[in-house]
């Protein structure tokens, strides 16, 4: 009887020796695998900040050169404006005149900031995609891991 459960013993402490190095060497290979993902992640990580970037500095670039250029158009209207007010018959005349220029300049400037807030929006959702598809590859992987 001895020797049975000696056996027994046996047999169920290789039995869970066996099941505790293959989880081992299986737990082991998923973290190598999972280091070499992570690996190749962080390098296109690096690629995606350096792509965001690109898209953000052209995006300023567009914005600035628009920006400056609205600047200019508006202070060469504003000078002509004021020539146009000071050649007026009347202060009537220099009113309705004032009165115009204030109300297309507005006009003109809602407009633009329209059309950069737009243009802004849509740099925002570039630059920020490939920073987005590589928060979806580390949340991939970290699902595949659990």
């Amino acid at each position: 009887m001895a020797t049975s459960a000696a056996k027994t013993f046996e047999t169920a402490f290789e039995t869970f020796s066996t099941t505790a190095n293959d989880t081992m060497k299986k737990s082991y290979d998923r973290s190598m695998e999972m280091m070499g993902e992570m690996g190749d992640l962080q390098k296109k990580n690096m690629e995606a900040v350096a792509e965001s970037s690109r898209i953000t500095t052209k995006g300023v670039e567009e914005l600035s050169t628009r920006a400056a250029s609205f600047s200019r158009e508006a202070f060469e209207k504003g000078v002509e404006a004021a020539k146009s007010m000071s050649s007026a018959q009347s202060v009537q005349e220099a009113m309705e005149l004032q009165a115009s220029y204030t109300k297309t300049a507005f006009e003109a400037y809602l407009e633009e900031l329209n059309a950069m807030t737009g243009m802004f929006a849509s740099l925002v959702r570039e630059a920020s995609a490939p920073l987005n598809t590589q928060a979806g590859q580390f949340v991939s992987i970290m699902q595949k891991s659990a």
